[in-house]
């Protein structure tokens, strides 16, 4: 338990006359009983009350102590933050001379006939519209700059504190500019390399603010500043032990201002919540400027109001735990939010949490952004995906990034990014009690939903929704019996706003245990549970993803191509991904009609291989480099291929295979695929779609799967060609069709031995083992979608098969492929460690016992 806090005096009023009263027995007999109309009787009232004041100023004693040694820690009361936004400057038409935009233009909303103020954000550098051009953007605050605030003269002596004019200063926003203090020099007084700022003729040296003057040599020009309140200290003088133990001369820790030597300030003072206005209505130009228009085409964000007392005074005690260095995750998650007032939470994270391949001594910083109160809707909707992402900016996470990478213990990296998020509904029947409204009874259990299912913290949930944390039914039935005039609930759902639907391509990863990627319509999602939840990870707006490869020896790199949706196939445009999917490389690659890829190694570098209609391309991961051509037919140098596959063979080499369009055959380089090294190995005639190798040790095996036949829509099954080191097997190909059903085989993949084939009519077939008297088995009879891509990790089942009605999942050798891309769940809805749900529209029917359901 907490110590407690004894009264120093606890008498009352009534005790202190009482008191009195004996007291004035005992010296004064003769008085006896006084009346209240006596003038003894209100004497002795009016000092017993004077007395109850002093005893409760005595009795803070405690309180004014507690906030003083708070104060000698150095904890203050935090400022204002000032909100901050992209301001676009524009021009109706390009100028043909540079249009120079000030800093500190000051850009305010719209001045309303009655109303408040408008509110008014200065620029925080200058920019120019270069010839030519018709836009620049240039980030602003909300905030009023002063220029040269004169505070007062230097006395030569230690410890000189002035105060500002105008308080508060705006908390730190990272560009160092939110207070700069100049000390005015003489000519020639300061070195070339020292900064300096003119003012009036006159030159200021700049001086150093820190945070507090231990460790700094006798002429540091350096200061503190206590932006709440707006007090300038500069240096005390104390006496330092020496290397013997003893005392020295009294110094002042750091440089003071000479004698006479004016002090002036340049500082942004204001912030506060008023800056965080909506897009577009920053529109008003205070200082107008020729031709020139300007908007924010983003909301403002990261106003906050200054700090209270009673909030320092909990947040005091936590200041005498931290070190100023980030070594806990509970260091890097403070060192965060003290950085910047826009976020509003953070999470730490070993990067090897998350990934088993991530490099060691990586630590991952989560960031959600600050929403104000009136932000934080409940009726009809809560705190949304969608509007996290509005308030996030790139502005913030590069001022937490550069706090924590100064306080960031050596050989540590650090990767500052915002989290991510999962919507899901809930749909839910609840039986209200007899008395109760049952439509003010469903605003509450609205209510207490999305406040209970929010990123943010909330009344209802403190804390916000816990990372990684899953949302299972039986939790939506707590939350909701928790609420006053509910008999019971029934029927509980939940869904999920995205999931796998049209899948066309699936891709396993080689280094990262259950996780899988399919590529859905415009999206690519992605699987750490083998399919038990599904999270986008990219976003090709307008275009369909096509295919998906993830490499198999270097962990986390992946490729996507995309074409555009609904139109011709004509150009592909290939994206790459080097940490399982979560950010994307700024360049990609556009091809015509790209029909497969596969991933290589040349030289210790990573290759894409791109079968398209117009050739094999091969795209080498250097530096500014881009797919070229490689020339596989020199007969035929246009011949265009639909699939590719590549692997190493038993000789240590590695081997690329491609498939011919228009039924050309099979081609084959034992020589990592460079021009030239190609040769046929037959098929001719045969309409070969997919191409995939199969492991079993150090045996490699080519295995082709084939198309229907045109007249009848027979199934050809599957061809196999072992890869023995450029040595045809004997034999050459072998065929595989015993038992085929389902016509075109779309997809194969491989458990060991097992081959599971994808096809167009018969779902997902097996054939156990390699010899010639192989038959296919099909599973139970049923009506089955086209089976447009397989995948397996090395490990075996489960195995997963995407279609257009989603993924499918098998889990037991011969058994049945359920569906896992569902939108609905019964039970719980998982999300990845490092993501947070989101509420989206949430259902609930509220209704008596004997109501229909």
């Amino acid at each position: 338990m907490s110590l407690p806090s004894p009264q120093l005096d606890d008498r009352t009023f009534r005790q202190l006359l009482d008191e009195a009263h004996v007291r004035m027995a005992g010296k004064c007999p003769e008085w006896g009983a006084l009346s209240p109309q006596e003038p003894e009787k209100v004497l002795l009232e009016a000092f017993a009350h004077l007395t109850e004041m002093m005893l409760h100023r005595l009795n803070r004693l405690p309180d004014k102590a507690y906030v003083e040694f708070l104060r000698l820690l150095g904890v203050r009361l935090q400022p204002p933050s000032a909100a901050s936004v992209s301001l676009r400057f524009s021009l109706e038409a390009p100028a043909g001379h540079p249009v120079d935009i000030p800093r500190g233009t000051r850009v305010a909303t719209v001045r309303a006939e009655a109303g408040p103020e408008p509110v008014v954000f200065s620029t925080a550098e200058a920019v120019r519209i270069l010839p030519g051009a018709s836009e620049v953007r240039v980030l602003a605050y909300h905030c009023e700059h002063v220029e040269a605030d004169l505070v007062g003269y230097g006395t030569g002596q230690p410890g000189l504190t002035v105060r500002l004019g105008r308080p508060p200063v705006v908390a730190p926003t990272g560009d160092g500019l939110d207070v700069v203090v100049g000390v005015e020099a003489e000519p020639g007084e300061l070195d070339a390399r020292a900064p300096a700022r003119r003012h009036e003729g006159r030159l200021y040296r700049v001086w150093w603010e820190v945070e507090d003057f231990a460790y700094l040599a006798p002429n540091e020009p350096a200061y503190r500043v206590d932006r709440a309140t707006g007090t300038l200290s500069f240096a005390p003088a104390a006496r330092i032990l020496g290397d013997e133990g003893a005392l020295g001369e009294a110094r002042a820790l750091a440089a003071v201002p000479p004698a006479g030597r004016a002090i002036r300030v340049w500082y942004r003072r204001g912030g506060g919540t008023l800056g965080n206005v909506t897009a577009h209505s920053l529109e008003v130009l205070e200082e107008p400027l020729p031709g020139v228009k300007v908007t924010n085409p983003r909301p403002a964000m990261g106003g906050r109001a200054a700090e209270t007392l009673e909030n320092a005074l909990v947040r005091g005690p936590m200041e005498r735990h931290s070190l100023r260095r980030a070594i806990t995750a509970g260091d890097f998650e403070l060192l965060a939010l003290r950085a910047s007032s826009a976020v509003a939470r953070a999470k730490a994270f070993t990067l090897a949490q998350s990934w088993v391949h991530a490099a060691p001594g990586t630590v991952q910083v989560l960031l959600v952004p600050h929403l104000p109160p009136e932000l934080q809707g409940c009726h009809g909707e809560g705190v949304t995906a969608g509007r996290l992402r509005r308030h996030q900016s790139e502005e913030v996470r590069a001022q937490v990034q550069r706090e924590l990478e100064a306080r960031r213990p050596l050989g540590t990296e650090v990767q500052v990014s915002w989290a991510r998020y999962k919507t899901v509904s809930v749909v839910a029947r609840v039986v209200a009690q007899p008395t109760q409204d049952a439509e003010a009874l469903k605003l509450r259990l609205l209510e207490r939903l999305y406040r209970t299912l929010s990123p943010l913290s909330s009344t209802v949930h403190p804390g916000g929704w816990g990372f990684g944390q899953p949302l299972r039914t039986a939790q939506v039935r707590d939350v909701f019996l928790s609420e006053p005039g509910v008999r019971s609930v029934e029927r509980v759902r939940v869904r999920v706003d995205e999931v796998p639907r049209e899948v066309r391509t699936l891709a396993a990863d080689a280094s990262q245990p259950h996780t899988f990627y399919a590529g859905a319509d415009e999206l690519l999602f992605r699987t750490g549970n083998a399919g038990e939840g599904w999270e986008a990870v990219g976003r090709f707006s307008g275009e369909q993803v096509d295919g998906v490869e993830a490499h198999p020896s270097r962990a986390g790199w992946v490729a996507v191509v995309s074409r555009p949706r609904g139109g011709m196939p004509s150009h592909s445009r290939v994206a790459l991904s080097r940490d399982c999917c979560e950010t994307w490389e700024p360049g990609t690659a556009t091809l015509e009609g790209v029909k497969d890829l596969a991933w290589t190694v040349r030289e210790d570098t990573p290759v894409l291989l791109l079968a398209t209609v117009t050739g094999l391309f091969e795209w080498v991961m250097r530096p500014g480099a881009l797919p070229r051509p490689v020339l596989v037919d020199p007969s035929h140098p246009r011949l265009g291929f639909c699939a590719v596959a590549a692997t190493p063979d038993a000789g240590g080499g590695m081997c690329v295979a491609v498939a011919a369009m228009d039924r050309a055959g099979v081609l084959l380089s034992d020589r990592e695929g460079r021009p030239g090294t190609f040769w046929h190995l037959g098929l001719r005639g045969q309409d070969v779609r997919v191409l995939e190798v199969q492991r079993e040790g150090a045996r490699a095996f080519l295995w082709a799967g084939l198309g229907a036949d045109p007249e009848d829509g027979t199934g050809q099954g599957a061809m196999c060609w072992e890869l023995s080191g450029g040595e045809p097997p004997p034999g050459g190909w072998r065929g595989f069709g015993q038992g085929w059903e389902g016509g075109t085989c779309l997809s194969l993949a491989f458990a060991g031995a097992t081959v599971y084939a994808g096809t167009q009519e018969a779902g997902v077939l097996s054939l156990a083992g390699g010899t010639a008297e192989a038959v296919w088995r099909r599973p139970e009879a049923g009506v089955f979608p086209p089976v447009q891509a397989l995948a397996l990790q090395k490990g075996g089942l489960p195995l997963l098969s995407g279609g257009p009605q989603g993924v499918s999942r098998r889990t037991a050798e011969g058994g049945s492929d359920v569906p896992c891309s569902q939108r609905e769940f019964s039970e719980e809805v998982t999300v990845p460690p490092t993501w947070l749900l989101c509420s989206g529209f949430h259902e609930v029917d509220v209704g008596g016992e004997d109501e229909e359901c």
